[in-house]
């Protein structure tokens, strides 16, 4: 809610994932205490090697996470109620001001030294010094600067809603790939299933940080990755995390899918799937039950859903990288600047010490709209109240994968999943 406190910083409660002889977090609790309390009863479980499903559902490890996003996030984006008129007209602190607060002030203090110059120098009254008659050319400027503005809000709020539409498509593409890997390749490789789940939900995580040029957040991925993983990560890499995060997904996929036959010389019949299951050296790495036809068409499927996903964050590293020229930046904000600066000596003997208020408002009106266009053309600052919550998103993006985690365990429980 606006003006609530951030939380603290929740670095103190870190719940890592255990690996041999580690422990969880800053030593509160270990291995034990998640493998009698988190840990799925009635199912086999390596106490070295715990499932993802009991250490990113652990209770501890949501409230880290939890606790991380609110402090990254400090809140915003703000949420308001777009029925509320009262709300949303009677606000400065979300209009960011601060974009256009200078060229502002320097209207208001042109208009107002003009004034008094004015009123004061009796010479400047005369009528050689009317400008009034340029009124009606203002009347025309006017439209032709305000399609200008028209435009460079309206390309502004393209760019905001295609980040939008990346991030939505990530999410979805995401649950897809999500629940896929559990249907088709659960029975068979879980363990290559968890390393694909939890390496996308740090995908979602990378992705954000490099967009906001920030660090890559340890606390944000506790119960998915271990800090000596997240610290392998940032050492090889200072930004594009989502990069090395897909890599890995690409291999968990192509160890679960990609089989090999039994010993040299052996060929089985790719028509038949019991070639497949029988005559097999078990030193070699092996799947069952999964016919190669069917390998072949799950790794173009998933890696379809992962190609999109990196293609999403692609297309909003481009969006915030280009923006628009500079040659059209520069002229507008110029005639913007000279047309409202004009109005004062155009005016003032029209409107006398109103011109004051009148170009303080109309410069407020034309400014904030500059002003607004560049608050959403580059939407991914987490300081500003108008940027997109990525926080949100990829909590959101964790909180779904969290959810179908725990309905496969519950299959597994029940014996409906193998």
């Amino acid at each position: 809610t606006a003006g609530a406190m951030p939380p603290a910083n929740p670095a103190a409660v870190v719940v890592d994932v255990p690996g041999p002889g580690s422990v969880l977090g800053n030593g509160v609790f270990g291995v034990d205490a998640v493998s009698r309390d988190a840990r799925t009863p009635g199912v086999q479980h390596d106490k070295n090697d715990p499932r993802l499903w009991d250490t990113m559902n652990h209770p501890a490890a949501v409230a880290s996470r939890s606790a991380a996003f609110a402090f990254s996030s400090k809140g915003l984006p703000r949420k308001y109620d777009y029925r509320d008129w009262s709300s949303t007209t009677f606000i400065l602190r979300d209009r960011a001001v601060s974009n256009f607060i200078w060229p502002l002030c320097l209207c208001v203090g042109v208009a107002l030294g003009w004034s008094v110059l004015y009123f004061t120098v009796e010479p400047l009254r005369h009528d050689r010094y009317d400008l009034s008659e340029f009124s009606t050319m203002f009347g025309l400027v006017f439209t032709a600067l305000g399609f200008m503005l028209v435009f460079r809000l309206s390309r502004a709020a393209i760019r905001f809603w295609d980040c939008r539409t990346a991030w939505g498509t990530i999410a979805m593409r995401g649950r897809v790939l999500v629940d896929d890997v559990i249907v088709t390749l659960g029975p068979h490789a879980p363990k290559e299933c968890d390393e694909i789940i939890r390496w996308f939900c740090a995908l979602a995580v990378g992705a954000k940080c490099h967009l906001r040029c920030s660090s890559l957040s340890a606390e944000q991925l506790t119960g998915i990755l271990t800090t000596h993983e997240v610290e392998d990560m940032t050492s090889r890499m200072t930004s594009r995390y989502h990069m090395f995060c897909a890599n890995k997904v690409r291999s968990a996929i192509a160890k679960a899918l990609l089989l090999e036959n039994g010993g040299e010389g052996h060929k089985a019949d790719e028509r038949d799937a019991s070639a497949f299951v029988t005559n097999v050296d078990s030193r070699r790495p092996f799947r069952k039950n999964i016919h190669p036809q069917h390998a072949a068409i799950l790794m173009h499927s998933m890696r379809n859903h992962l190609d999109v996903v990196v293609d999403q964050a692609g297309a909003m590293e481009r969006i915030k990288a280009t923006r628009l020229p500079i040659v059209y930046v520069a002229h507008l904000r110029t005639f913007l600047l000279v047309y409202v600066l004009s109005m004062p000596f155009v005016y003032v003997s029209t409107w006398g010490w109103g011109v004051i208020p009148a170009t303080g408002a109309i410069a407020f009106a034309l400014l904030g709209i500059e002003g607004a266009a560049t608050e959403c053309e580059n939407p991914f600052s987490a300081k500003r109240t108008n940027h997109l919550g990525m926080d949100g998103f990829c909590e959101n993006i964790i909180g779904d994968t969290s959810a179908m985690l725990e309905w496969w365990r519950e299959e597994v429980v029940s014996g409906v999943g193998r």
